[in-house]
């Protein structure tokens, strides 16, 4: 120690200074460096991995909603009497020309569909004994022409049940530019026997343009449940790169090994399809923005300390001063605490320091209330987004209840029911709000009960009982009437007679408001109860938007009982209609 003693008491001045320098600044800045920054790419990390989860589900959203839409309308298709009696007429039947009228009728009704499903075609695939079967490129095509295909493999491998296949749309050679919904049409009288196949197709580069990346190099493809590739986001070149994936489902992405490299894979079922959505982001992308925060920070602290190493002895004692107030405010941003440093200005480097510090602590506070605005709009966004969801589904069923309508040539309950429709979606519109009184939106449900009614024939009634206190606090557009929906079509309709009372009711308790749907239908089993979100439309989606608005966790109780009926009810904070629509979304 005594030797120790002399070498530093003999050593030059600037040695002296140097050491005390290193000792007393540059070794807690490092370490003062080393948590802030482990703590920073922590925090970066989560938000970005945050970011492009929501990305992922957005495009998941939408690309289910298609997928199902083509699903149903292929549904729709296969238990149509006309098609299925018309893809069984022989030349004993009918003649041609016969035979031939059928065909354009039901070449009338799929163009309407594909009009209305947004769809690119509709193509059935007959026997080939009919003359309009001959062109193979036609809406109309000989089933011989497509038995060694691999979509038609893939049919029959799944029993002719609705299959999603890649598919080229023409003859055998052609490149595959759709992916389709296929399933095979079966003689009603002898179901070992296929009449044709149904093929609904949707154009590959329509789903591309929904596989919208959030980050450069993120990559979104299709695939079966068999490993069986559909389509991706990438160039046709690049599309074999990437190997199969199968696996669980997973809720968030997870850090994975691929081809000798890390990615991080999410993949998920798009609904009750055996196609899931696969989506991969190479690991470098995501920890570019780190390393890159990490220079900056390494570049700063590398500058301090030469800045440090060089001060000479008079300026010690500022130096390690102000050292040790940057020291300590630094230390606060571990704790969430940012301030700047206010302190007498100067105008060296340790100065310029302090005021680079405060410009970083400045720009970090605007980053962050600007990350608080876009979190904002993005939760508005999400419940629009939501909330066009349920209009589709309303206007579906109520167009096919007005196609049934003119199959039966009921030209006045026609009108009556296009008055009726045209009087919710003018309540429904309510001049672009999203948010809306609850008073208007059990106007919206009584113009909808008006349709049912007139559907119906009076076999349904519909009672209120809603007290008047609650009818201006606001509420989430098209709530209720998803509910009274699910009571007619999952309660009334199921019962033998299919007559019933549908009633809505609504008080306010315990400063909130207590909304119910009851219906005297056939009621569930607790089997069936435990699958209601699942088998009911709109409940999920009602969930999501209410949690949304409200911001808390809003759930849609299910009561019901087999052969008795069945209650739907959600308890909402209150939220008077004077406060301004965009100050919840």
């Amino acid at each position: 120690m005594k030797r120790l003693s002399n070498w530093f008491q003999n050593i030059t001045l600037t040695r002296k200074l140097l050491i005390l320098i290193f000792a007393a600044g540059i070794i807690p800045l490092a370490v003062t460096f080393w948590l802030s920054l482990k703590e920073l790419r922590s925090n970066s990390l989560e938000r970005q991995m945050y970011a492009v989860n929501q990305g992922y589900e957005q495009v998941y959203q939408s690309l289910q909603d298609r997928m199902n839409r083509v699903h149903n309308l292929s549904t729709l298709l296969a238990v149509n009497d006309t098609i299925k009696k018309t893809f069984k007429l022989t030349e004993k039947d009918m003649d041609i020309i016969g035979q031939l009228a059928y065909f354009e009728n039901i070449s009338s009704y799929s163009y309407a569909l594909e009009l209305t499903f947004d769809l690119d075609d509709i193509v059935y695939y007959i026997n080939d004994d009919f003359v309009i079967a001959k062109n193979q490129t036609g809406r109309y095509r000989p089933i011989s022409a497509i038995q060694k295909t691999d979509w038609y493999r893939q049919l029959s491998e799944n029993n002719g049940r609705p299959t999603w296949v890649s598919f080229s749309g023409a003859t055998k050679g052609e490149k595959d530019k759709y992916i389709a919904v296929t399933r095979t049409l079966w003689d009603e009288n002898d179901y070992s026997k296929a009449v044709g196949i149904i093929a609904v197709l949707i154009d590959k580069k329509e789903i591309k343009k929904m596989l919208i990346n959030s980050e450069k190099n993120q990559y979104f493809y299709l695939e079966k449940e068999d490993g069986t590739f559909l389509v991706s986001n990438l160039k046709e070149e690049s599309e074999s790169q990437f190997p199969s994936i199968l696996g669980e489902s997973s809720k968030s992405f997870k850090k994975v090994k691929l081809m000798e490299e890390d990615y991080y894979l999410r993949s998920s079922q798009v609904g009750s399809s055996d196609v899931r959505l696969i989506s991969l982001i190479p690991a470098d992308d995501i920890s570019k923005a780190l390393n890159n925060m990490t220079y900056q920070m390494g570049m700063m602290y590398a500058l301090v300390s030469f800045l440090l190493i060089i001060l000479i002895y008079p300026l010690t004692k500022s130096i390690t001063y102000r050292i040790k107030l940057l020291h300590h405010q630094i230390g606060q941003i571990k704790t969430g605490e940012m301030k700047e440093l206010v302190i007498e200005p100067h105008t060296d480097e340790i100065g310029r320091l302090i005021t680079s510090y405060n410009y970083m602590v400045k720009r970090m506070e605007e980053l962050m209330d600007r990350q608080f605005v876009l979190g904002q709009e993005k939760t508005g966004a999400e419940l629009k987004a939501l909330q066009s969801q349920i209009n589709p589904h309303f206007l579906y069923n109520t167009l096919d209840m007005i196609n049934w309508m003119a199959q039966k040539n009921e030209t006045e309950n026609i009108s009556e029911v296009i008055q009726a429709m045209s009087k919710f979606y003018r309540l429904s519109l309510s001049k672009g709000k999203d948010i809306i009184t609850i008073r208007e939106e059990i106007r919206m449900c009584e113009a909808y009960m008006d349709i049912q009614k007139r559907r119906f024939k009076g076999r349904i009634r519909f009672e209120e009982e809603v007290q008047e206190d609650i009818l201006n606090y606001l509420i989430p557009k098209i709530t209720l009437q998803p509910f009274i929906e699910n009571a007619i079509v999952h309660g009334i309709c199921e019962k033998e007679d299919g007559r019933g009372v549908v009633m809505l009711t609504g008080w306010m308790e315990d400063d909130y408001i207590h909304l119910s749907v009851t219906d005297d239908g056939q009621g569930m089993s607790q089997e069936d109860k435990g699958n209601s979100k699942g088998s009911h439309y709109g409940l999920e989606n009602i969930e999501k938007r209410l949690s949304l608005f409200y911001g808390q966790k809003i759930s849609v109780e299910v009561e019901s009982s087999l052969g008795i009926g069945t209650c739907v009810s959600i308890h909402i904070p209150l939220v008077n209609s004077e406060l301004s629509q965009k100050d919840f979304c």
